[in-house]
């Protein structure tokens, strides 16, 4: 039997009953949900519909929210996440858990955690 919830692997790819959720509507429309945090790793995305509250819930193998590039933008590096979403890179934000990086996001309310191409990209701006 499928689960009725939003899968999100370690890649911060989507999933919902086995299908990779990638049609670029889909991506913008999660990129506007408000989410609450209620586990370790599961959270609940809310949005209005007609003034009445949807809800679904998401189970993570890690974070809600995955570092997917770091580039570089008017003078500042900018991370940008699985929601196509982009945030200035705070170094002081940053931490480790057995060697993998993290980093507070979405107004600290969440972490984030690098993806290999992001985490070599950080290594290699941490380095200059």
């Amino acid at each position: 039997m499928e689960s009725n919830y939003i899968k999100v692997d370690l890649e911060g790819n989507l999933s919902y009953k086995g299908a990779n959720m990638t049609h670029e509507k889909i991506l913008e429309f999660f990129k506007h949900l408000d989410f609450e945090q209620m586990g370790d790793k599961t959270y609940v995305l809310q949005w209005n519909v007609n003034g009445e509250t949807q809800k679904i819930n998401v189970q993570v193998e890690d974070t809600l929210f995955v570092v997917k590039d770091l580039i570089r933008k008017d003078n500042k590096v900018v991370i940008l996440l699985n929601d196509d979403s982009s945030e200035e890179l705070n170094v002081r934000k940053i931490d480790f858990d057995h060697d993998i990086p993290y980093i507070r996001v979405k107004n600290d309310r969440v972490k984030a955690r690098f993806s290999r191409h992001a985490a070599f990209k950080l290594g290699e701006h941490l380095a200059k």
